[in-house]
Formats: C-alpha cells, structure tokens, sequence
C-alpha cells in the first residue's frame, strides 16, 4: 500500500480510483465491509482501491474543547487498512483552512482534478467541506455533476446494534470489551513499551507484571481483564490491571500485564496487549496478601477461561 500525506506528492495518473472516504477510527466491521468492497471493485475494472482519511481527527480541529478518545493511533490504523488489501492511502492534513474548504472546492480540486475519481464510496453519516455541509447525498450531486459515480453505504447492525466508533468508544469505557471486540471484529488492543514500575508484582505480591507505557488515547475502564500479550513473534495469556493500585495509596493510572507461565525480562520491549474479557472491578484490598490472594484466582479464572476456549 503507498502511502501519501499531500495530495500534490501523487504525481502519476491513478488506474480508475476506486475511493473511500471517512475517518476511520477504529477501523470497524462497518469500515472493513467498506474496504473489501472497494478493493474487490477495482479488481472487476482492474482499476485502484483508494482510501482518503485526515489527520488530525477533525472533530479536535472543530471542536477542540470536546474530548475525544480515538480507538487507533496512525500507524495501527494504517496496518488495519493495508490488510485489507488497499492499493493507495491518502492522509490529508487537517487544518482549520482545509475545514473552511466547500464541499465543491474540495471535489473539484482533490477528487477530479488531482485523483480523477471513477467512484466514491462514503458512509451513509460521512461529512465533509465547510460546516459539514459536503453529506453523501452532496457527494452525489456533485458526481453526476463531474461524471463519478457515488454509492452511499448504509448503516451495518450487528446484534441490534449500529456498528460505530462512538459506540465502540461507550462499550471500552464501560468496560464492556466483549461487546466492543464485536463490532471491531477483533479484540480491542493496546500498544506501548514496557517501563519500570513499582516491582511490587513481583517483590511483594509474587505475581510480576509488565508496566505499559501506552500509546492510545482510549485506555478501557478500570479494573482486571483476561488478555492475551503479544511479543515480537509470541503470544501469551495474561490478567492485565489497567486502574491505580487502590490498595497502595496515590498510585498513578497503569496498565499492568502479568504473563502467565512467562519468565523472562521485557523492560524496553514493545507490546500488544488485547482484550477479550472483564473479570471484575478494581477493589481495595486490607493488606497486600488479600491482594494476592485475589491475583492467584484472577489467574485461575482466566486459565479456565484460555482452556475453554
């Protein structure tokens, strides 16, 4: 997949683009359907699977006193979107002048005169140009106006539920990652290099951990997980605390992933840590071996857990 971060670095005609256009955060089963349809059309015209996202995210651009908590950072959301077999990604910078283009300023100047669009392809919420006015029924006018074809895909449900970010955003913050894995079609993961910690894990309690200095934006809610960890080439089961240490006062927030039968050194490494169930809420404990006690069936719960699987 090439990659291009300004429009004018695209400097040879594109074999019949075929494009998406979103923000893709996440990178959902909805956007997933959205990609495989893209790349299996241009492979019927023999034409280019294209995908058009911004950075940064333009909701912090438009509304920068609004927090928000994206699901990917750049480089996962890139992978995601190569694996699904995309030829070309643009990622435009996001500017408070790019928001102020029209809807019609960015066709024409973007889509038909620099890519030379054959179709669109845009989710039925996408938005686009000055105050969001450039919608999917916009983006068709304005294909039949400059001769592209725009298919508007329609909303994916998936157990009742409408497959979105935001939505994704509410089940990570509630905990609830089952239900967020679903509409992903993958468990939610976290990246990050381990770092020093305490060494209470393994000093105190006798269960070490692996302190992850993450690099998301979206941290899950509070309390133990049954996880996997992935390292270099090898995946491990683990029980991974993300809360403060309430046992042990004015701890800061951690991620902390203790690898089952692991022994071995990770300070400095990256990991993957992905989430594929909640055992329960963070709790204070009245002395460090009530803590430990607990770890040890956090520990038998999620090998219960591994082996029924």
């Amino acid at each position: 997949m090439k990659i291009f971060w300004d429009i004018a670095a695209i400097t040879q005609q594109i074999a019949s683009p075929i494009v998406a256009l979103g923000n893709f955060d996440g990178v959902h089963a909805g956007h997933q359907a959205l990609f495989r349809l893209i790349h299996q059309r241009a492979k019927e015209i023999q034409g280019t699977s294209c995908v058009i996202t911004f950075d940064p995210h333009p909701q912090k651009v438009l509304f920068p006193d609004q927090e928000l908590y994206l699901l990917n950072h750049l480089e996962e959301k890139f992978e995601i979107i190569q694996a699904h077999g995309i030829d070309l990604l643009l990622c435009l910078p996001f500017t408070p002048e790019f928001a102020a283009q029209d809807p019609i300023q960015f066709v024409k100047d973007v889509l038909v005169e620099k890519l030379h669009v054959r179709e669109m392809y845009i989710g039925y919420d996408g938005r686009f140009g000055h105050g969001r006015n450039g919608s999917p029924e916009v983006l068709a006018e304005l294909g039949e106006k400059y001769g592209f074809r725009v298919t508007i895909i329609p909303p994916i449900v998936l157990d009742g539920t409408v497959v979105s970010s935001t939505k994704i955003r509410q089940f990570l913050q509630n905990g609830e990652v089952e239900r967020a894995a679903a509409l992903l079609n993958r468990p939610y993961a976290l990246d990050g290099t381990v770092v020093y910690g305490t060494q209470r894990g393994s000093q105190l309690l006798g269960f070490p951990t692996a302190n992850v200095d993450v690099i998301h934006e979206l941290i899950p809610k509070r309390g133990v997980y049954v996880c996997q960890v992935h390292w270099k080439q090898q995946t491990f089961q683990a029980v991974v605390n993300i809360g403060i240490n309430p046992t042990f006062p004015n701890s800061p927030l951690t991620v902390e992933a203790h690898l089952l039968d692991f022994d071995g050194n990770l300070y400095g490494e990256w990991i993957q840590v992905l989430f594929l169930k909640r055992l329960r809420d963070e709790t204070t404990f009245p002395t460090p071996q009530a803590l430990a006690a607990q770890i040890s069936a956090d520990v038998e719960t999620a090998r219960q857990y591994f082996s029924s699987q």
